[in-house]
């Protein structure tokens, strides 16, 4: 027999024991198999324990699938969601040949200069250890969930959309309205912009279709302004359950000069579920500025805000909301004069290519604002083409979180 690292010299392990035989010689007998007989009785062996796992393996996944077969799994949201079915049902989801740009997905607005300084000079009252999102800007997606806060005060989103030529085609094409009403749900007042139809039923039937769901929405709507060859409507739409307003309050800017195209909407609202003393308070200018007119219009804001202040309502809280056609870089004029943009360097087209929406307020005044601002990405929302989006506009809607209560004192709380 060779050493352990030879191996064996035979195919047999042979054994020597005393013979008990008549004349003591000793014989060679096998007293243990050979080396492959022990090998297939393991094999065999271990075959066997495989089998009987197996077995019991399978009849055990056999009894789980048995106990979850009768157990409904609800689908995802986003399949549920009436939009996303218009789309699936109208027509299939076209992959785009176009790249997006990519967007941030998140947004610190303390990295903002002007509000970083307003923040930390405590005009917002903002909780940042408590609720680490509630100064960050969401720039995709659905609007994250109201921030508690220490006095427990309700917010209210204030938003923008501009609809950009909804009339009679848009509202004729299901999966494009679904998705309209759905992006409107999300926020308690809207501002809209291009309204384009001679119908006056447009607007309404767009909020039969918001409230149905548990929302309840009423609307505000202007004349129609601009030239004869692009004439359109500014509105706004509001939850009533959120909100309430004095129509009689609801104007169009006098520009006997015809300085702008398009004469801003303006509307005054108060906040529900506060005391009235207590509420805040706020005036909206819906605005769609002339990209035409090569910054003659933007020039025109800073006039503009003052004779809104000087209305005689004694509103402070005015906010400019719409769009503007610019980006917050070159509408530096306003920071001149005190005023605070709730989007920077954010883009708001669906491309991700420009920024032309924003909303815009006074930086002493409105200390009602959160911190939390934001865009919203339908495409991405609900896995649109470029095309399909389209459909439905070309900007997104954005937003500004606000305090329900006057200068967000933390001296009501809410029961």
């Amino acid at each position: 027999m060779r050493g352990l690292n030879g191996g064996y010299s035979s195919e047999s392990h042979l054994s020597l024991v005393p013979s008990d035989e008549p004349d003591g010689q000793p014989i060679n007998r096998f007293i243990m198999p050979s080396l492959k007989k022990r090998y297939v009785v393991v094999a065999g062996i271990l075959g066997g324990f495989a089998i009987a796992f197996q077995d019991t393996t399978t009849a055990i996944w056999n009894r789980v699938q048995n106990q979850f077969a009768s157990i409904s799994i609800p689908s995802p949201q986003l399949s549920q969601d009436p939009a996303r079915q218009a789309w699936i049902s109208e027509m299939p989801l076209a992959s785009s040949s176009q790249t997006l740009p990519s967007t941030s997905s998140d947004y610190s607005v303390l990295a903002n200069s002007s509000l970083g300084q307003h923040m930390r000079a405590g005009e917002v009252r903002v909780d940042s250890a408590r609720e680490p999102n509630s100064t960050q800007l969401i720039s995709s997606g659905i609007p994250p969930a109201r921030p508690t806060n220490p006095a427990k005060l309700p917010t209210i989103r204030i938003a923008s959309f501009s609809l950009e030529a909804f009339g009679e085609s848009k509202l004729k094409k299901k999966a494009v309205v679904e998705t309209i009403a759905s992006l409107l749900r999300q926020f308690d007042v809207i501002a809209l912009q291009d309204i384009q139809s001679r119908q006056q039923n447009i607007l309404p039937e767009l909020v039969d279709k918001v409230n149905q769901s548990d929302r309840r929405y009423d609307y505000c709507i202007g004349p129609r302004v601009g030239s004869e060859s692009n004439p359109q409507q500014f509105a706004f739409l509001f939850d009533t359950d959120r909100l309430e307003t004095d129509r009689q309050q609801l104007y169009t800017i006098d520009d006997p000069q015809s300085l702008m195209e398009f004469d801003p909407l303006v509307g005054w609202f108060r906040c529900k579920g506060v005391p009235s003393d207590k509420a805040f308070t706020f005036t909206l200018v819906n605005i769609r500025l002339d990209a035409l007119s090569h910054g003659r219009e933007l020039k025109l804001l800073p006039d503009l805000l003052r004779s809104v202040r000087q209305d005689g309502r004694s509103e402070d809280d005015v906010l400019l909301l719409g769009n503007f056609g610019y980006s917050d870089r070159e509408m530096d004029s306003l920071r001149n004069v005190g005023m605070l943009f709730a989007l920077e360097g954010t883009p708001t087209t669906v491309t991700g290519e420009s920024m032309l929406d924003n909303i815009i307020f006074p930086t002493r005044a409105t200390d009602e604002f959160t911190g939390r601002a934001g865009v919203v990405d339908f495409l991405r929302q609900w896995n649109l083409s470029i095309d399909q989006a389209f459909q439905v506009s070309t900007h997104m809607p954005i937003w500004a979180e606000f305090f329900a209560a006057e200068g967000g004192s933390p001296g009501y709380v809410a029961k």
